[in-house]
């Protein structure tokens, strides 16, 4: 978030998450893999929990992201898939594109707001976002 977002306030916002939602269930399951990811960056983080774990989208997507995800208890990224599978830049930027389109494609879900060690989250308990990110990072399995 930039200067400008913070002096006049064009920060999104969203109703907070509640205890008893699916979604909060999900988040308390990985909280200390968010919390140890939430100290890694320092751009805004946008978690879609799933029963299996989460996808993280860092920055501000759909323009500037990255993508991190949870599963098995460990936090995988693009740079972990790298050094894992001998991804070429070519197919990082590829996925990045079709992550993109499926955003912008889900852009009008719902949107809430949660802390995760003190920092302000926007959770999107998207289950079709979900898949649709599940099937495109798939590729690199």
């Amino acid at each position: 978030m930039g200067l400008f977002d913070k002096l006049f306030g064009s920060k999104e916002q969203y109703p907070e998450l509640s205890g008893d939602h699916t979604a909060a269930r999900r988040l308390a399951a990985i909280r200390s893999n968010l919390e140890a990811l939430s100290k890694e960056v320092s751009d805004p983080m946008e978690v879609l929990p799933t029963d299996e774990g989460a996808y993280v989208f860092i920055g501000k997507p759909p323009k500037r992201f990255g993508i991190a995800w949870i599963e098995g208890g460990e936090i995988k990224s693009f740079k972990t898939m790298v050094a894992e599978h001998g991804m070429s830049v070519r197919d990082v930027t590829s996925i990045s594109d079709k992550l993109r389109e499926v955003y912008v494609r889900h852009q009008d879900a719902e949107h809430f707001s949660a802390k995760i060690a003190d920092r302000d989250i926007v959770v999107t308990p998207s289950e079709t976002l979900a898949q649709d990110v599940r099937e495109v990072l798939s590729i690199i399995n």
